[in-house]
């Protein structure tokens, strides 16, 4: 019996790596859909398949139809750039064919809406109004328990 080349456990692993490769290929060309995009890195079908679904988000233009004082009024508040959804939630089941059919979420019994977009940190601009625990603490009139919308309403959340 010959003894193996000192070199033999590389040809063996390189021969054990390219087995993968030549498995991993196989599994790819399998799976990958034939409208994948290898240019602009997308699957064509993809857009269509997303139109098809149903709405979710009905819009600030689908709120506006019933709630146009409330709409008006938060184009005059700090929170006149964010969508109703950000904070009611999915609203495209609330209205079908201009009939209510659901209520709008509303939470008035926490705080973690609020904190949800202001809670800090470190990602968030500079200025950006943020609250950790020990700011929350700090405002001096605030007790334990005690809600965000107690001093704050949500459309203008200016104290």
């Amino acid at each position: 019996m010959s003894n193996p080349s000192p070199k033999a456990h590389l040809v063996r692993l390189a021969a054990v790596l390219v087995g993968v490769l030549v498995v991993f290929l196989i599994i790819k060309q399998m799976v990958v859909p034939d409208s994948w995009n290898y240019e602009e890195w997308y699957r064509e079908g993809a857009l269509a398949l997303n139109a098809s679904e149903p709405l979710a988000y009905g819009g600030n233009e689908s709120c506006a139809a019933c709630h146009q004082e409330t709409n008006d009024e938060l184009a005059e508040f700090k929170h006149k750039a964010l969508s109703c959804e950000s904070c009611h939630g999915a609203l495209a089941d609330h209205v079908t064919d201009g009939v209510k059919t659901a209520a709008a979420q509303v939470d008035d019994e926490s705080t973690w809406q609020c904190l949800n977009c202001h809670e800090a940190r470190v990602s968030k601009p500079e200025g950006f109004p943020q609250f950790d625990k020990v700011a929350i603490k700090e405002h001096t009139e605030i007790e334990e328990g005690m809600l965000c919308l107690a001093c704050h309403t949500p459309h203008d959340p200016t104290p």
